[in-house]
Order: C-alpha cells, then structure tokens, then sequence
C-alpha cells in the first residue's frame, strides 16, 4: 500500500509540473442563444393544448415506435408574461421520454414543443421572444401531482424533481461538460377541451389546478445545429433511425469508426471522458452506459449519451437525470469510477480530480440557491456532494 501511494504522489507532482497544452472551455458547445436559457426572471408558463388525446399517444418503452405515434403531435398555445411584455404563441406538442412516458411512471409526462412559422414573415413565431433561434424545446415536467413516487424506478412525483434535474445540467456546464442547456420554470396546464387543468391518469388522479414546476431543456436538434455537426449513433442501438450515421462502437475506437463513416476526427480526449465519469458518480447516476473499448463488456454502447461530429471531432455527453441521485432519494454511498483501462493516464485523472474540487464552492452556490424552495432536497444533495468529495479524497488523497 505504501509502495502505491509514493507512486501516486509522484505522478501528481508530475502532472503538476508538466505544461499541457490549454484547455478550451467546451462546456458551450452546441450552445444556442436563445434568452430563456438566461433569463433571471420567475414567470409562470401556461401551456394549453388537448391533453387527453396527447396521453392517448404514449410510446412504448424500449421498443420501435408506432407510427400512428411517432409523429404524433396536437396543436396548443404556451403564453406568459415577461418585462417585455405579453407573449401567446402557437405550438405542436408531442411526449417525449421512453420509460417515463408510461402511465405507472409519470402520468404527466415529458413533452416537446415546436414552433410553428409566422405564415405572412416565414419567420419562426419565437422570433424576438425568451425561445427567439429554437424550432422546438423541451419541457421536463413534474412526472405526477401526488405525492410519492413511481412503483418500478421510483420517480419522485409531487414536483419536487424538475428543478432538482434543471439543477445537474447546471452543474454539468459549470464541471466544463458538453451537454444541454436547462432553465428552471413554473408551468400552469390547461386542457382545451374542459377549459380548466388536466386530470392525470391513475395511479395519480390529480387535478392540475395549480401552476407546477418544470424546466426548458435543450435538445440534440438544437444542439447539433448551433454545433454545426451531425449526431453520431451507437452501431448497436437497438432501435434504429434511417436520418442518423450508427457507427459508434468504443471510445477507444472511435477514429476507426469514424473512418469507417469516411470521417476524420482527433482522438478523443481522455480528460473529457474522466469528467464524465465522475460527474456521473458525483450526481449518483447510474442509468447510463458508455463503451469505453471495444472488449469492455457493457451491453450497450451509448444509453443517455450522446455523440455529436463536429469541427473534426466527436463531442460526447451525457443527458436525461431524472433516475440520479440528486433527483430522487438514494443514501447510498457513491461508487467511484475505476480507471483500470489504459486509456486514463494517472495525469489525466489528477488534473480532472483537481478541477473537480475547485468547482465545488460554485457548485454548493447553486445547490443553495435550490434550497430556497426545496430545503430537504438541497439538504440531502449537499450530504451527497460531501460523502463523493470524501470519497474522492480517500481514492486521491
């Protein structure tokens, strides 16, 4: 033991003292500069649209999509009052998700919105409002009024989860992670048909009669286009989609996949991978998978991760927080990634475990500023963010 220990802090005093070439920020990549992303104001969103048919489209779980489903949208109007004035734009709204789209999960589940285009300008009709530059957005939504959670993954219901999540991806971009941009929101909903708030299905049975938080997120279309790339995909999704290049095998591989496309790309950098890996134990989760080489046994290559081409390189991320442990309740103590595959070197980890301990004063800011409405959420996180950095301490003293 001792032995491993001058070892290790050796290499630190080494990679202390080596010159690296600068690092460019990548955490904005892919990035679009569309104000609601920014904005510091508190504004309720009403959401108006025909519920019922909506929830009578949900998609099978980990399965091809019908395609009476697939495309499968119904008009609406999303309004709200901002310091620029009063705003009422049509949208088509569709449900987003996989195994949250099942009644038993979140009776009131994710949606996406797009927006329709100004007929007399051809102008999207976002255009100079908080979406100004976006086709369409995503909303995380409460998942379901009652208290509790769901019975299989245990989703936290009751609106609890949607600003704990918005609060990852804000933590994802502070750790200098690629991935989608999400802002905190209220939402009120009303069904077309009846004039007033959606009943949701059983096991819920609530009344959405009042306004319940939710949050915009980012999506890859947006992403990808503010990139100027194209979306890379798993060669062995299990479901697949003629529009997307399915090439990715490894990250190790992936000049080799690459070529194969007949594209070239750098290496992929360790650093950002080591990053990854540990804002993923940081945040408690575990509903995701990523192929580092091409004999790891992983089941599959990507699952809440995405790939993006760009600029000659291959931008990869993670996404979709709801199952993590800031989210829901998990007391567990967090499982460090092992770093075994010669692909890390113990320079890149040291330099990574560095950046993550100066960011953790800016990331207890943000868990504070969540605590102002979610006390015993903010206070459980903080306990999280401890017993990882103790962890990490023990693991790199």
């Amino acid at each position: 033991m001792r032995k491993c220990l001058i070892s290790w802090t050796a290499l630190m005093v080494l990679a202390a003292c080596a010159v690296f070439p600068a690092q460019a920020d990548n955490s904005d990549i892919g990035h679009s500069k569309a104000p609601i992303f920014s904005t510091g104001e508190k504004i309720v969103f009403t959401l108006k649209t025909d519920f019922a048919d909506l929830w009578n489209h949900r998609a099978p779980a980990n399965a091809e999509v019908p395609e009476d489903i697939e495309d499968f949208g119904v008009p609406g109007r999303l309004s709200w009052k901002d310091s620029s004035g009063s705003h009422d734009l049509p949208v088509q709204v569709q449900l987003r998700g996989n195994t949250s789209q099942a009644e038993t999960e979140c009776p009131f589940p994710k949606m996406m919105l797009s927006f329709e285009k100004d007929r007399a300008t051809d102008d999207r009709v976002s255009k100079g409002t908080l979406f100004d530059g976006l086709h369409s957005v995503g909303i995380g939504t409460h998942c379901g009024g009652k208290q509790g959670a769901s019975l299989h993954f245990r989703r936290v219901w009751g609106g609890l989860s949607p600003h704990r999540e918005a609060l990852v991806y804000k933590v994802q971009e502070l750790l200098d992670i690629p991935g989608f941009q999400a802002t905190a929101a209220s939402f009120s909903y009303i069904d077309s048909n009846m004039g007033k708030g959606p009943v949701e299905p059983q096991p819920s049975g609530f009344a959405v009669t009042q306004p319940m938080a939710g949050f915009f997120l980012e999506n890859i279309k947006t992403f990808v286009k503010s990139a100027k790339g194209k979306e890379i995909r798993a060669a062995d999704a299990p479901i697949k989609d003629s529009d997307k290049q399915y090439v990715f095998t490894s990250v190790t591989n992936a000049q080799k996949d690459a070529r194969d496309a007949s594209s070239e790309i750098e290496p992929i950098e360790p650093r950002d991978i080591i990053r990854i890996l540990l804002f993923q134990s940081l945040i408690g989760n575990y509903d995701w998978k990523m192929r580092i080489s091409p004999d790891d046994s992983v089941s599959r290559g990507l699952w809440n991760m995405k790939v993006v081409e760009a600029d000659g390189k291959w931008i990869i991320f993670p996404y979709d927080y709801d199952l993590s442990g800031w989210v829901r309740p998990d007391d567990s103590v967090p499982r460090l990634p092992v770093f075994t595959n010669p692909f890390f070197k113990p320079a890149d980890i040291f330099g990574v475990v560095t950046k993550f301990r100066e960011k953790r004063p800016a990331m207890e800011a943000l868990v504070d500023d969540l605590a102002k409405e979610d006390k015993n959420g903010a206070a459980r996180i903080k306990s999280q963010i401890k017993s990882f950095y103790d962890a990490l301490d023990r693991r790199f003293p």
